[in-house]
């Protein structure tokens, strides 16, 4: 598995994938270096934009409190990988849907994961996110198999 990374973004868009409720985040502790940071980037309702950096932990609260009451589904729509040495840069873009009282919404994003090789197994050292919206837009070509 020196290079393959499918069963590592699979196993992160399922988990976060999932109706109201609690979500297994313990079956992909595994998966990320104890000191991994989460980043999550966008712009606020006031146009401020914004960079909201966690531990797993952290995260997981973070989502756990967004999507108490929210059917959330995300899932990968192709990826991109760049390996040296025991460093590789993950480009993994995805498509989600978020259901909940206020309606139905969705879109597109991209996960920029750094990930290292501990000798055994690649881990998940940062995960940095944004998604598309108003005048961004995910890159011609990001991925040749978005058809862009």
């Amino acid at each position: 598995m020196r290079g393959d990374f499918k069963d590592v973004t699979r196993a992160l868009y399922e988990v976060v994938s999932a109706p109201a409720g609690s979500r297994d985040w313990e079956g992909i502790r595994h998966l990320y270096h104890p000191d991994a940071r989460l980043v999550r980037t966008g712009v606020d309702d006031a146009g401020e934009v914004y960079a909201s950096a966690m531990s797993f932990d952290e995260y997981r609260k973070d989502v756990d409190a967004k999507l108490a009451d929210a059917s959330f589904r995300e899932v990968e729509l192709g990826h991109d990988v760049m390996i040296v040495g025991n460093v590789a840069q993950l480009a993994s873009v995805y498509e989600y849907r978020l259901e909940d009282a206020q309606g139905s919404s969705g879109g597109r994003g991209v996960n920029f994961m750094t990930l290292v090789f501990d000798g055994d197994t690649w881990r998940i050292m940062s995960i940095v996110w944004d998604n598309e919206r108003n005048n961004v837009s995910l890159p011609a070509g990001l991925l040749p198999d978005l058809g862009e």
